[in-house]
């Protein structure tokens, strides 16, 4: 019979469903349409991985399963941003019935891991399309600060002239390298978030190879919207300056 007659009176082409459907039914559409749609399966199942080591989730409740077209499969809990159990792409997405029950089997081959899924009550089955944006970005991250000084030197201070982005040492890239008007080295380093501790230990590195490097003293300034009361603390006994930049303020 074709796979349409279970499909839900009110569904379109990209959104197909079933409510309470037969292992057979629920069977159909995944093979169907796991290439080109997202499937989602709500019900109560069980589930494991076994790869790089093992995991059960024996107790049979209800969980959800995310199957993408990419190969991505996830089987998630009702809390958790993460999914208990998944495999990234590209994995390959196997679906049949034993003794009457459905069985996904998602399997990555390298490194090979294999989550398996037991549904013997499935409450929902969908799969719909979803699209895939070609530009997206990320607004507020630190190559925006960074932009924006190099944009804009002024943003730290007047007369400040920016010499190299990414500047290579042995102890790691600087964000940016300047002079300031005296002509004197300065070290900023960039942070989108709250500056810790470590963000001052690693313009310190900075600060200090520079300094030896060139045999004199090279100003360091941390960049980001707000800092810890720690890392103030050691800022100022290091002799380092902060400035506060907030990434949305700059988009």
């Amino acid at each position: 019979m074709d796979i349409t007659n279970f499909i839900n009176k009110e569904a379109t082409p990209d959104l197909e469903y079933l409510i309470d459907p037969t292992p057979t039914e629920a069977l159909r559409l995944i093979n169907l349409r796991k290439s080109t749609h997202v499937i989602l399966i709500y019900g109560d199942m069980t589930a494991s991985y076994e790869g790089r080591a093992k995991s059960q989730l024996e107790e049979l409740m209800p969980r959800l399963v995310i199957s993408k077209p990419d190969g991505t499969f996830m089987v998630h809990e009702s809390s958790k941003e993460k999914p208990r159990l998944w495999n990234p792409p590209p994995s390959t997405l196997y679906a049949s019935i034993n003794l009457g029950v459905l069985t996904l089997r998602s399997v990555r081959a390298s490194p090979r891991e294999v989550v398996t899924v037991e549904i013997p009550i499935i409450k929902f089955i969908g799969a719909t399309r979803l699209g895939i944006t070609s530009n997206y970005r990320v607004f507020g991250t630190e190559e925006d600060i960074v932009n924006a000084i190099i944009n804009n030197p002024s943003l730290i201070e007047d007369g400040l002239q920016i010499i190299a982005r990414e500047y290579h040492t042995i102890v790691g890239d600087i964000d940016l390298l300047a002079k300031d008007s005296q002509g004197r080295l300065v070290v900023i380093e960039c942070k989108r978030s709250q500056a810790g501790p470590e963000a001052v230990n690693q313009l310190k590195r900075y600060v200090e190879h520079l300094s030896q490097k060139e045999g004199k003293n090279v100003r360091g300034i941390l960049v980001a919207p707000s800092i810890s009361s720690a890392a103030y603390h050691y800022l100022k006994y290091y002799h380092l300056e902060y400035r506060r930049i907030e990434p949305k303020g700059i988009v």
